[in-house]
């Protein structure tokens, strides 16, 4: 799918980044083993911190959403005899104490956390969509946003979901390629080269930085 895009338009975007949480980051997280052996690239975490410098630099707002969960993952006890998944069952969560409201664990990579008074927010929700039952969307349209571009974990969970909702939504996609995982191997390459182009736009952080940057 070949289609043309203006350059990406910096007083309409906000950055969406999901998941970048100490347990799926940092080398001492429960769960860094998901991420550490699915990234596409050595540096994926300095890309994505560059994505975020661009964007403070040219005042674009930045959403962190962050999955997380209350002690002893409630939200995830029901199983309905196997018939409900979800990543944060199959990923077992709940067995290795992911990811848990004021943790360590569930809390934003510091290097990366909010600025005080500088339009950038943190959303918790126990899903990998952050429309489901939270005030993310409340947010879009204080900010009056209306492209969300999103990097972070996971290309087939939080970042697609996400793409599917906001496009459902009326809202426009950008998909930073080089800043989410593979953690389904050849299917999450698939999914940004062949299914993500339906939402919206998938491209390269590189590129993205270059196009909000021009005069």
């Amino acid at each position: 799918m070949s289609e043309h895009f203006p350059p990406v338009p910096v007083n309409d975007i906000v950055l969406v980044i999901t998941h970048l949480q100490n347990d799926f980051w940092d080398p001492a997280g429960a769960g860094y083993a998901f991420t550490r052996d699915t990234l596409p690239f050595p540096d994926t975490q300095a890309r994505i911190g560059a994505v975020i410098s661009a964007c403070r630099v040219h005042g674009v707002p930045i959403i962190y959403h962050n999955e997380t969960f209350r002690p002893g993952h409630p939200e995830l006890a029901e199983r309905r005899g196997g018939y409900l998944r979800g990543s944060g069952r199959v990923l077992g969560l709940p067995e290795h104490n992911m990811a848990v409201r004021g943790t360590w664990g569930a809390a934003t990579l510091e290097a990366f956390k909010p600025r005080p008074g500088a339009p950038e927010f943190e959303i918790d929700n126990a899903k990998v969509d952050p429309f489901t039952g939270s005030e993310f969307e409340t947010l879009l349209r204080n900010l009056n946003r209306h492209i969300l571009v999103l990097a972070g974990l996971a290309t087939n969970f939080g970042i697609e979901m996400t793409a599917r909702s906001a496009s459902e939504r009326e809202y426009g996609v950008v998909v930073l390629s080089d800043c989410t995982d593979r953690l389904l191997g050849e299917y999450s390459e698939a999914t940004l080269r062949v299914l993500l182009p339906y939402f919206g736009r998938v491209m390269e952080s590189a590129t993205f930085i270059q196009e909000i940057s021009a005069p």
